[in-house]
């Protein structure tokens, strides 16, 4: 793919990524860019690097050679704030501060605080908005360590909204979710595309995966080794051959369902 082509129309990327833990390589020159106005998808066995690509996109991580840039800035090169401005991340796990939901959220408004300055009237909104999205409104005032790890999950979501951020990364964002929540967190997740905003999504659930994706990723053994819609052949056939499986598609009265099994 041309630098060019990386370029265009994308306002995350990474260009020839080198990166690994204790002398052990996990990413090789990899080059990958995450389309705007699109919700991406990236799968691939535990242990691939899935994560880590989330945490060297938002600086949390260093390339050993290569960069990774946002909105065609070198990460590396922005201060906090800017890069929070930038890209917001939503983790797998994080510490339970000893904060309330509405004191957690509005942390999500960090990047656009003056020093010494209380909340804005943007930041209440934006506040107020984010735990209305999130379905989290009653629960405003709760101890976040007094929530169940589901409700904790939609919290994080809000938090990630109030960010208002133009590229955000979704690591897992169903862990701990109930059925019921899950469906509600992937239509949130669909409700931030637009065509001002980037949407990358680590999905460990391939049924998932494929419905949610406009674009799916296939990382396996440190390369991207298949991109594009969730339809195209080059993507099942990756998935196929990064899992050891077949993929199968499930017709039904409730809708289409792929189906992971052993040949």
């Amino acid at each position: 793919m041309s630098s060019d082509a990386l370029k265009a129309g994308c306002d995350l990327r990474f260009e020839r990524v080198s990166f690994g833990y204790g002398g052990q390589p996990l990413f090789r020159d990899l080059s990958v860019a995450f389309p705007r106005g699109a919700i991406s998808c990236i799968v691939g066995p535990n242990g691939c690097g899935k994560s880590t690509l989330a945490k060297l996109a938002c600086g949390f991580l260093v390339p050993q050679t290569g960069k990774v840039e946002l909105q065609g800035r070198d990460v590396r090169m922005l201060a906090p704030k800017q890069r929070a401005r930038s890209i917001a991340l939503f983790e797998q796990q994080q510490a339970v501060p000893a904060m309330t939901v509405e004191q957690y959220v509005a942390c999500g408004r960090f990047p656009y605080k003056q020093a010494f300055s209380g909340p804005s009237k943007a930041d209440v909104q934006a506040v107020d908005q984010a735990l209305r999205d999130a379905g989290v409104t009653e629960l405003r005032g709760r101890a976040l360590r007094s929530l169940s790890g589901g409700q904790r999950q939609r919290v994080r979501m809000a938090l990630v909204l109030a960010q208002q951020a133009p590229v955000v990364f979704f690591d897992e964002p169903t862990s701990f979710m109930d059925v019921a929540a899950c469906f509600d967190a992937m239509d949130l997740v669909r409700s931030l595309r637009s065509e001002e905003r980037t949407v990358v999504a680590v999905v460990h659930d391939l049924d998932m995966a494929l419905k949610l994706a406009d674009r799916v990723f296939v990382l396996d053994r440190g390369a991207m080794i298949a991109h594009g819609s969730p339809e195209s052949d080059q993507v099942q056939q990756a998935i196929q051959s990064a899992f050891r499986v077949r993929l199968e598609l499930l017709r039904g009265e409730s809708g289409v369902h792929w189906t992971a099994f052993r040949p």
